[in-house]
């Protein structure tokens, strides 16, 4: 997969290549009225028929699922936010794991939402209601993730949780003679 940027990079095209030929085809072209983001996470799933592209091609930056021979772009991400990291994909599930900030930039949570784009709904938030910044290291199958939170009055916390329903198994670092000095400050 090529990317080709125009001079002022505000189109991509998209370009499917075979290294034993040298043959190129474009697929489709990302344009913006003032600049295109070169998509670096590209993953391929269906046997190679499909895969994921981020793009802002509706002024937010969002997945979209595009098929290897162009015909079809679906928005996987829908909503006034930007998506501002892939986590997971699930593809024997049909969910994909994203990292998004859409109140506030400086909180990011985890949210799900439909692979094939079909929910019709806005993807469903999986951090619970916590103030700060959320991290996630979230297993092979997409049971399990490694929970890093933190925020400016709450010391770093690393917890193992279930997925989707963000249930605590373990808490790893709890960080509490840290959380009861901070408390004691903040009186």
């Amino acid at each position: 997969l090529l990317q080709r940027f125009n001079r002022l990079q505000n189109e991509c095209k998209v370009l499917l290549a075979d290294a034993s030929t040298g043959s190129t085809r474009t697929v489709f072209t990302d344009r913006g009225d003032a600049w295109v983001e070169e998509c670096d996470d590209v993953r391929w799933f269906d046997g190679g028929q499909r895969f994921t592209w981020v793009s802002e091609r509706d002024g937010w930056r969002h997945l979209y699922l595009a098929s290897r021979d162009g015909a079809s772009m679906a928005l996987v991400t829908p909503g006034a936010y930007d998506v501002v990291s892939i986590q997971h994909i699930d593809t024997a599930g049909g969910w994909v794991y994203f990292i998004a900030s859409p109140d506030d930039p400086t909180q990011r949570f985890l949210y799900q939402a439909r692979l094939d784009g079909t929910s019709g709904a806005d993807p469903e938030r999986i951090t619970p209601q916590k103030h700060g910044t959320h991290a996630y290291q979230i297993s092979p199958d997409g049971r399990w993730a490694v929970h890093r939170y933190s925020a400016f009055d709450a010391p770093p916390t690393v917890e193992l949780v279930s997925l989707p329903g963000h249930g605590v198994v373990r808490t790893m670092t709890g960080n509490a003679t840290l959380a009861g000095r901070l408390a004691e400050t903040s009186r």
